[in-house]
């Protein structure tokens, strides 16, 4: 099926293979009449609804194996991806356009069935009414085309994504003359029903036609990638009945199913890539050649482009990959990054460095990936959500999704760091910020702020930051913290100057030392020689 997504109008419909075979119910068309399992071709609608909820398409979600239960006693939901693997962390942008499963059940899981039929109903979707029966027939599979549609229906809702978000019934007929040329009937064009913003459409828009976002999936040179201003949503269901191709310009949107008119499986294995693309390729290339154009999608202006971290999706950060996106105004999260961090660590050692390790500066920095979600399914207390990440996390070699839970240091000992006054510094005030910060294992008692030997503070608190008044003078501060197990530690002395006195008291000024007047020395008198007389 071709439909003008601005008008409505349906340019082309092929309803049957051959409308005059018997064999094949020819005369049944499926494209109008036929209830079909949509597969994957669904997933827009989820993502739409989570958009809309404030996500972003570079937010991620963990694709790990995954238990979908409220109970172990309830039926237990585990889907796989086609490609029989998990990955870990995905952006929401990556998770549709490579049409990944876990991922894409989580994000109904958030946005919730009643929401996303809601979604659904006003798109055009006419089976899948948010009444009391559906709501309790359809469960989280319906993301994955646990449900029965219409090719007429699936184009009619796209073309929505196509109009930045109007809604246009289809029309199959302009108009009818009776035998004398009186016009009967004629179509009169009414304007679109605003069902989403623009800014929710377009990033639809951009991710769908996102040859690098689907790549994971699909590669980059698969028979989807016929323009980046045209996007496609492939389907197949699992028991090989139902293949599905849906594509859009702002022009032009086509649909393409391919099955068998009775539901029967088919012979020949396809799927929504090898089944029904080729046809969708075709005739998209057919209609742009024809006339109707791709023309570049738009971007609102309430979409902000952003530079985003490459893993988590906040933004940029610590000097970390990033990449541009974008995002509706308002929806980016707020750093600090709780996704893709930096742990701080005792040095040498793979543990944790306690809180006053830190504000001494006594540690080391190691990137992480922090990997925690809420179950959203449970209602017995039991995060299953969280067991099938923990059991991913244990498959892997990279040392970034592997975070240390223990301490360093023993229990007793204490951690004691005053940051503030700054040693060895001249304050031309009186009033001295003071900020001090401790830690154990066993609790601080308490603080003593020691000024000149003496105590000045006593402080019931393992931090503090406050200021004193010393006049002006020369001081020697330190800090004395008491655990409550009884172990005791001082900070290192701080020597400040406060009223603009020096910190070090100058040298004394040297006293001369006198030189002493030289004593002359006496020559002495010549001794006479004594010559012996002459021996006889």
């Amino acid at each position: 099926m071709v439909m003008d997504p601005r008008t409505g109008e349906i340019l082309s419909m092929v309803g049957s293979k051959d409308f005059e075979s018997e064999e094949i119910d020819g005369q049944y068309n499926v494209a109008v009449d036929g209830l079909r399992q949509p597969g994957s071709s669904i997933k827009p609608v989820t993502y739409l609804s989570l958009l809309q909820q404030g996500y972003t398409p570079s937010s991620i979600l963990i694709d790990t194996p995954t238990v979908f239960t409220p109970n172990e006693s309830a039926d237990a939901y585990e889907p796989k991806n086609y490609d029989g693997k998990f990955h870990g962390p995905v952006s929401v942008r990556t998770s549709l356009a490579s049409s990944l499963n876990v991922p894409a059940v989580k994000a109904l899981a958030t946005v919730g069935i009643d929401a996303f039929l809601q979604q659904a109903y006003d798109m055009g979707f006419v089976t899948l009414e948010p009444t009391q029966a559906n709501k309790k027939r359809f469960g989280l599979a319906v993301t994955l085309g646990g449900a029965e549609v219409h090719l007429i229906d699936t184009v009619t809702a796209y073309s929505s994504f196509a109009t930045g978000g109007k809604k246009v019934e289809p029309v199959g007929i302009l108009k009818i003359e009776d035998q004398t040329g009186r016009t009967v009937f004629e179509h009169k064009q009414v304007e679109g029903q605003r069902l989403f913003s623009e800014a929710a459409a377009f990033l639809i828009n951009h991710i769908l036609s996102d040859n690098i976002a689907r790549s994971l999936a699909f590669g980059t040179r698969s028979l989807l990638n016929v323009s980046p201003n045209v996007a496609v949503k492939t389907g197949t269901t699992n028991d090989q009945r139902d293949n599905w191709a849906i594509g859009w310009s702002q022009d032009v949107v086509v649909g393409a199913w391919v099955g068998n008119n009775d539901n029967s499986a088919m012979k020949v294995v396809a799927s929504g890539v090898s089944g029904a693309t080729p046809i969708w390729r075709r005739i998209m290339l057919l209609a742009l050649d024809s006339g109707y154009g791709a023309p570049a999608w738009e971007v609102p202006e309430d979409i902000d482009q952003v530079l985003v971290d490459s893993v988590s999706g906040y933004p940029e950060h610590d000097g970390f990959p990033s990449r541009s996106d974008f995002a509706i105004k308002g929806t980016l999260p707020n750093l600090p990054d709780l996704v893709h961090t930096k742990l701080k660590l005792c040095r040498g050692e793979n543990k944790l460095a306690p809180e006053a390790r830190v504000a001494g500066g006594d540690y080391e920095e190691r990137e992480a990936i922090v990997l925690q979600e809420s179950d959203l399914v449970s209602l017995d207390g039991i995060n299953r959500w969280q067991a099938g990440i923990n059991e991913w996390i244990g498959g892997q070699e990279d040392s970034r999704y592997k975070i240390p839970t223990e301490y360093c240091g023993n229990q007793k000992e204490i951690f004691l760091n005053m940051s503030r006054p700054e040693n060895e510094k001249k304050y031309d005030n009186e009033d001295i910020e003071i900020k001090i910060e401790s830690d154990s294992g066993e609790g601080i008692e308490k603080l003593e702020l020691i000024v000149n030997g003496s105590v000045r503070e006593t402080i019931n608190n393992r931090n503090y930051t406050g200021t004193i008044k010393l006049t002006k003078g020369r001081y020697e501060i330190w800090v004395k913290a008491y655990s409550r197990s009884g172990e005791t530690k001082e900070s290192g002395h701080v020597r400040i100057g406060t009223g603009g006195e020096d910190w070090k008291a100058p040298d004394p000024t040297p006293t001369p030392t006198p030189v002493p007047t030289p004593t002359p020395s006496l020559t002495p008198s010549p001794v006479p020689s004594l010559i012996p007389s002459p021996t006889p």
